[in-house]
């Protein structure tokens, strides 16, 4: 049993495609819908501390594999989020390498 078999939270990874702007041209777009498991750690929080709460806006994503290089959306408990760092893959032993990316909140 490998340290990032059993991870608790369930999220869609959308991988980034082209579509065509109307101009003969690409233009970014949404593409193929990934379901993945993974740990989502907290890294820092919003500017509402001041308010007396704060709520994170920036979390790690780790798990054992990730469907695509850049993911163009990943929603999370129904909120949408950019992925700011491209998914990196940390070697190590077959037990213990995995991926990890940094998602930030939209709007």
């Amino acid at each position: 049993m490998g340290l990032f078999d059993y991870p608790p939270v369930e999220l869609s990874v959308f991988e980034y495609a082209e579509a065509d702007d109307g101009y003969g041209g690409k233009i970014p777009s949404i593409g193929k819908e990934h379901k993945i498991r993974a740990f989502v750690q907290a890294i820092d929080a919003d500017d509402n501390s001041s308010q007396g709460w704060t709520e994170p806006a920036r979390y790690k994503v780790i798990a054992r594999v990730f469907p695509a290089r850049r993911w163009a959306l990943v929603r999370l408990d129904g909120q949408d989020f950019t992925c700011s760092e491209i998914p990196r893959v940390h070697r190590g032993s077959k037990r213990t390498e995995f991926v990890s990316a940094v998602i930030e909140r939209r709007g």
